[in-house]
């Protein structure tokens, strides 16, 4: 038995740290896009979401892939992005490509907003599954299989320097910097201290479980976000309200999601304190929040709306920060 005969397959996640400089990792880009691992069978590609849901139907134009990766069967573990005019990944436009299930706008879309795979790392080949080997050697059998065109890229790396490294893909528009143990196996669902993601601003993955009333300029959409995350006892704890980091399209966009989800009672236990009103919703949304730091309550402090993520659960939203 094989990975391809189990799955879906979760990914291996990184847990977060700071910029260092180590031998014994390499360093790649954060690429901000939809993690997706691929899968080749004969003449078949499939794509798999980090969610174990397959997303193959919302991408077409990967299909085109088949003949760019030179193997009778392969699993890729990757991102699918949306490059800018400068190469780099746009993670605005990607949310336009997230949930698409017609064929006929998975193909519109396919061809005003083209997607590419960023390939970087390899858990099977040819009947063989390659997750207990060094990522160094995974990587080196990834690269001779992989020929980049409009739509695959090989995902690049540097040894060693991984302070320099961060300094410069930052500069460059880069999210952050993922480091690498050279000589980890891959860990399916994991998430590992042998992968390390470091970015820019401290960021949290939270879940939208309510919204104020909105006053002002803002009386016709919400005043702030009621956003919590599973604890390790697996309750749902409140850590915020957010009311800061809102542009005009994201508040159109959130408040008609936020009035299709209300509901009676708080999916959160305890008191929340609020200027206004709360108005509870279902937990089904994921916002990603930046912050300053977090309270002796495990609040959080300036809390500041970065953008929706509808590529991720509400289940991965956890206390880890």
């Amino acid at each position: 038995m094989t990975l391809f005969d189990e799955r879906p397959i979760s990914p291996m996640m990184a847990k977060t740290g700071k910029p260092f400089d180590s031998d014994d990792f390499i360093f790649e880009p954060k690429w901000d896009g939809l993690r997706a691992l691929l899968f080749k069978h004969d003449r078949r590609i499939e794509l798999q979401n980090r969610n174990l849901k397959d997303v193959t139907a919302g991408y077409p134009e990967l299909q085109k892939l088949k003949s760019s990766i030179k193997a009778r069967s392969a699993i890729v573990d990757g991102e699918v992005v949306i490059l800018d005019e400068k190469g780099l990944p746009d993670f605005g436009k990607m949310q336009h490509r997230f949930g698409i299930n017609d064929p006929r706008e998975a193909t519109v879309l396919g061809k005003t907003l083209p997607a590419t795979y960023v390939a970087f790392d390899l858990l099977h080949l040819n009947g063989k599954d390659l997750i207990a080997r060094p990522l160094e050697e995974r990587k080196s059998r990834l690269q001779t299989i992989i020929r980049e065109g409009p739509h695959l890229l090989l995902g690049d790396h540097v040894d060693r320097k991984g302070k320099r490294f961060y300094d410069e893909a930052s500069k460059q528009g880069f999210e952050g910097v993922i480091a690498k143990r050279r000589d980890s196996p891959y860990l399916p669902g994991v998430r590992a201290d042998v992968w390390v993601k470091i970015k820019g601003a401290k960021t949290v993955d939270c879940i939208v479980v309510g919204f104020t009333k909105g006053e002002g300029m803002r009386v016709s959409s919400f005043g702030a976000l009621v956003v919590a995350a599973y604890a390790g006892n697996g309750r749902l704890q409140h850590i915020g309200n957010v009311g800061g980091g809102f542009d005009s399209k994201s508040l159109e966009t959130m408040t008609p999601m936020l009035q299709k989800l209300v509901r009676k009672t708080p999916v959160i236990e305890g008191p929340v304190e609020a200027p206004t009103p709360v108005t509870w919703v279902m937990p089904r949304i994921v916002c990603e929040v930046k912050y300053a730091s977090i309270t002796h309550e495990r609040k959080l402090r300036f809390p500041r709306f970065s953008r929706l993520r509808n590529d991720k659960s509400p289940e991965e939203c956890r206390m880890d920060i």
